[in-house]
C-alpha cells in the first residue's frame, strides 16, 4: 500500500509546472517527507524511481533553486534526507547516482540551510561504516564548505559541518592523519584552522586525539624551516601558512590542562621552536631586518594614516613571534628538562629581547615575561643569569616616547 501511495505521490509530483503550481508541490513533497517516516519500503521505492531522480537534478542539485524556489529547494532535500535515514539500501542507491553532486552543492554556495542538510546525508550514510563515502571525500567536502564561510563570513551555524569534523579529530586520529597528510596545500591549512578554532572554543565536544596532536608537533618541526626559506622571501605564501597554523595549534594545546600530557617529554619540539625564535630575533637585528616585516613600535605606523599596508594583521609574519614565545612560556611550565634545554642554548637573552611592545606581533611583551618566569622558577642557574644582568637605563621605547611617558609618568607640555 505504501508503495503505491509513494509511487502516487511521486507520479503528480514530477508532473507538475513548478512555476505555476508552487502551492501542490509543496503539499506533496510535505506528503512525501512524513511518508518515508514510516516505512523501508517507501523509501526504497522513492529511492529506485526515475522520475525523483530526475526531479532531484533539477531542484535539490540546482544552486538557483536556493534562491528562486527556496522552500521547494529545501522540502526536496529534507526528502532525500529522509530517505536514507537506516536504509542502507536506499544509501546505496542514493550515494551511486547522485554521491558526486550531493559533495559538490554541500559545499557550494550560497550558502544557508541547503548546504546542512546535504551535509546530514553525508553524515548518516558515513557512519554506516560502509565504505560508500571515503574518508578522505568526506574531510574534503567539509574543510571546502570550512573555506567559504569563512571567506564568506557566514555566521549561519552548520551543525552537522562541526558533526563530521569532530568526529575525524575526536574519534579517528589515525584516520584523520592518513586524510591529512594526503590533502593539498589549501585543504590543509583549513583543517588546520578548524582545529586551531575548536581547541579555541576549549573542546566543547570531547578531546582532539593524542595522536592527532603529536603529528601535529612533528609536522612543524619537519616543516617549520619553511617560515625562515620562504616567508622571508614572500613567495609562497600558503605553506608558511601551514606551518603558522600548526604552531597556533601547539601554542593552544601546550597551554592547556586539557592537554598537559600531550608535548612535555617532547623536547626536540621545544628545541625547534625555541631556535626558530632566537632565528627571528637575530634576523631582525640585521640592518634590513633579516628580510622580515620590520616591527611596528610607534603609535604613528598603526594609524589609519600611515602608509603600511593595511593587511599586515592577515600576513603570515603577524603573531609569529608572539606565537612562539607564547609556546616557549608553555613549555617551559614546569618542565625541568626544557629549563636545561633554554640554558644550554642561552634562551633568556632571547626572551628579554620579545619584551619590547610591536602592533606585529600583540601580547609579545606579556608572553616573554611570562616565559621567563617559567625558566626560573625551581631553576636556580636561570635566577642567577637574570640576577647577573646590569641595568643599564630605560630601554628605549617608540609609544612611550610618543604619549610623553617617562617612567610612568605622564608628562604634558604646552606646545603653543
Amino acid at each position: 500500500l505504501q508503495h503505491s501511495e509513494t509511487n502516487e505521490l511521486i507520479h503528480s509530483l514530477v508532473g507538475l509546472d513548478r512555476g505555476e503550481h508552487e502551492e501542490e508541490i509543496t503539499a506533496l513533497l510535505k506528503s512525501l517527507r512524513l511518508l518515508l517516516t514510516q516505512s523501508r519500503e517507501s523509501q526504497e521505492t522513492l529511492a529506485g524511481n526515475e522520475g525523483f531522480s530526475k526531479f532531484l537534478d533539477a531542484v535539490a542539485f540546482n544552486p538557483q533553486m536556493r534562491t528562486d524556489q527556496r522552500i521547494i529547494h529545501n522540502l526536496t532535500l529534507q526528502v532525500l534526507a529522509n530517505s536514507v535515514v537506516n536504509n542502507e539500501v536506499t544509501q546505496t542507491i542514493i550515494w551511486n547516482q547522485h554521491g558526486l553532486k550531493i559533495c559538490e552543492q554541500a559545499c557550494a554556495p550560497p550558502l544557508g540551510s541547503s548546504n546542512n542538510v546535504l551535509l546530514m546525508i553525508m553524515y548518516n550514510i558515513y557512519l554506516s561504516g560502509r565504505g560508500l563515502i571515503s574518508e578522505n571525500a568526506a574531510l574534503q567536502t567539509c574543510l571546502r564548505l570550512w573555506r567559504e564561510l569563512n571567506e564568506a563570513q557566514c555566521s549561519y551555524n552548520f551543525e552537522y559541518l562541526h558533526f563530521l569534523l569532530e568526529h575525524f579529530i575526536v574519534q579517528n586520529g589515525r584516520a584523520c592523519v592518513s586524510c591529512y597528510q594526503r590533502l593539498d596545500t589549501e585543504d590543509r591549512v583549513a583543517f588546520l584552522d578548524y582545529v586551531a578554532h575548536y581547541l579555541s572554543e576549549n573542546s566543547p565536544n570531547g578531546e582532539v586525539t593524542l595522536f592527532l596532536l603529536q603529528h601535529f608537533a612533528k609536522e612543524f618541526r619537519i616543516k617549520s624551516d619553511c617560515l625562515l626559506r620562504e616567508t622571508l622571501k614572500l613567495k609562497h605564501e600558503l605553506h608558511p601558512r601551514e606551518v603558522h597554523t600548526l604552531l597556533r595549534i601547539i601554542a593552544s594545546a601546550s597551554g592547556s590542562e586539557k592537554y598537559a600530557n600531550v608535548y612535555p617529554t617532547d623536547q626536540s619540539l621545544f628545541i625547534n621552536v625555541s631556535s626558530l625564535l632566537r632565528c627571528l630575533v637575530e634576523a631582525g637585528k640585521q640592518p634590513d631586518g633579516g628580510g622580515l616585516d620590520k616591527p611596528m613600535t610607534k603609535l604613528e605606523e598603526v594609524a589609519l594614516t600611515s602608509g603600511i599596508d593595511s593587511t599586515y594583521e592577515k600576513k603570515v609574519s603577524f603573531e609569529l613571534k608572539t606565537l612562539l614565545v607564547r609556546c616557549t612560556a608553555n613549555l617551559l611550565y614546569k618542565n625541568q628538562a626544557n629549563k636545561g634545554y633554554g640554558l644550554d642554548t642561552q634562551l633568556l637573552p632571547t626572551l628579554l629581547e620579545c619584551t619590547n611592545m610591536d602592533a606585529r606581533n600583540p601580547l609579545m611583551r606579556e608572553w616573554s615575561i611570562l616565559a621567563i618566569r617559567n625558566a626560573c622558577i625551581d631553576c636556580p642557574e636561570a635566577q642567577q643569569v637574570i640576577a647577573g644582568l646590569t641595568m643599564q637605563g630605560s630601554a628605549p621605547n617608540d609609544i612611550l616616547t610618543e604619549l610623553n611617558l617617562d617612567m610612568g609618568a605622564l608628562r604634558i607640555s604646552d606646545r603653543q
